[in-house]
């Protein structure tokens, strides 16, 4: 191309030079002239500019689909915490290997700019747990001085702290007490014992140690009942049942953080669970369980159910349906309904009837007030409200906003007595309910069953 265009020039010179109208024109033969060399140059510089470029992108590594998600993956979570990386797009350049740098000098760990695994691992599920936490994670971070960077330095601070000493007994303390050695009792609170002047435990109120293990044990048993209802997913209403008992974890784990974080602040040192193995009791399991909050309709009365399995005089499994409040001082248990295994069973499908319609009205528009029984049982007791009958509906219920709700109502002759729950928390009775039916029954049996039952068992 380049000796086509010096031909070219070298011809029409000869043109305009044997032409007397243009060789007397010397201005227009030298402008035309140099424009042409003038392209000829530049072309020629762009295109050993090309060759260049393409020669360059040739010899740029590629990487793996899988590798780019992987990278993409990281340059999310270091942009999460503010360690920015532009937009993600699974190469690591200058800004990332920045972001990695500043991300491990906010941990005080060697800065390579690359993540090692144990560093790759611990973003990972800083993240995930930063963002399950929603809104403490946004309290946290507005309260500390370092924001982002305090949050994983509390992250990593759990992770890496040793386990607590153990209290030296009171009494072993007072007999050998050097001059080294002093005892100190702080506030009713916090208890500090100072052992040769460089070791510090710290012991955490009682009361909170006890808050942080009645959640960290619902915590676990609803972990359970999660699997529970997983292994019936396929039952009408698994998968809304999933989905309420997944919000209840949510704010399960939001008040643990909390507690965490508070405990951190005030004590400096982590606060771990004390309570033991959960494989329990199906009475002490309803105990543990987080129990769902109900209302009275028209007062400020409110409180939990809370069933409760166990074996009637008559060798008959039952569950005492309690509806308990915080707000008597002398009897916290309300009310009570008896339920067998088949009542459980009813209450399960009803709410998740109620469910359904709840999802229906919405759908619709409702805005007139409306109810309607979703199941009633015993069945010989339902058909009329007279004195000497007594029976338990389950309720739906549309309010004129359009809003709606499920009511437990305890029907005792014409005497009936609501107790309004949302239909989000009757998902989670219902779980509940499913749950405790199957754990009842099962340690019925085991005590319960002949050899010929086990035989088959067996077999």
């Amino acid at each position: 191309m380049k000796i086509f265009k010096l031909i070219f020039v070298g011809l029409l010179s000869s043109l305009l030079i044997s032409t007397p109208s243009y060789s007397n024109n010397k201005e227009l033969f030298t402008g035309v002239l140099g424009v042409m060399i003038g392209s000829a140059i530049a072309n020629s510089g762009n295109s050993t500019e090309a060759n260049s470029n393409n020669q360059i992108k040739s010899n740029k590594p590629s990487i793996s689909s899988a590798e780019r998600a992987d990278n993409k993956r990281v340059q999310e979570n270091l942009n999460y915490f503010g360690f920015n990386t532009g937009n993600p797009d699974g190469v690591f350049g200058r800004k990332t290997t920045e972001a990695v740098y500043r991300f491990q000098g906010c941990l005080n760990r060697p800065m390579t700019g690359g993540l090692d695994n144990f560093e790759k691992q611990f973003l990972e599920q800083s993240t995930f747990k930063a963002q399950m936490n929603g809104n403490q994670t946004l309290k946290f971070v507005a309260q500390s001085p370092n924001g982002y960077c305090g949050l994983l330095q509390k992250y990593f601070l759990d992770l890496t702290a040793p386990e607590p000493a153990v209290q030296p007994a009171t009494t072993d303390v007072a007999t050998t007490t050097t001059n080294n050695t002093a005892l100190q009792v702080a506030s009713s609170t916090t208890n500090v014992i100072s052992v040769d002047n460089s070791v510090n435990v710290n012991i955490i109120a009682a009361d909170v140690q006890a808050k942080f293990d009645r959640l960290s044990g619902e915590l676990v048993l609803l972990q359970q009942i999660e699997a529970h209802i997983k292994e019936k997913s396929d039952q009408s209403g698994g998968k809304k049942k999933l989905k309420a008992i997944t919000e209840r974890l949510a704010i399960l784990r939001s008040l643990i953080v909390e507690i965490e974080v508070k405990v951190d602040q005030e004590y400096g040192t982590p606060v771990r669970p004390t309570n033991g193995n959960l494989g329990i009791t199906a009475v002490k399991a309803s105990e543990v369980f987080p129990r769902v909050p109900y209302y009275i309709p028209g007062t400020s009365e409110e409180g939990e159910l809370w069933i409760k399995p166990y074996v009637s005089d008559g060798g008959v499994l039952s569950y005492d349906f309690n509806f308990t409040t915080r707000q008597s001082e002398f009897e916290k248990i309300q009310d009570k309904i008896v339920f067998v295994t088949e009542n459980l069973t009813s209450l399960e499908q009803g709410m998740v009837k109620i469910n359904g319609w709840s999802d229906t009205a919405q759908e619709k528009g409702v805005r007139k007030r409306y109810e309607k029984v979703a199941v009633c049982f015993p069945d010989t007791q339902c058909q009329e409200k007279i004195e000497g009958n007594s029976s338990t509906e389950i309720v739906f219920l549309i309010y004129e906003d359009g809003s709606t709700a499920a009511s437990i109502r305890r029907n005792k002759g014409r005497f009936a007595k609501g107790y309004n729950l949302s239909v989000e928390s009757g998902l989670l009775l219902a779980a509940y309910a499913s749950y405790m039916n199957e754990l009842g029954s099962k340690e019925f049996f085991a005590a319960t069953a002949t050899d010929a039952e086990l035989d088959d068992m067996f077999n």
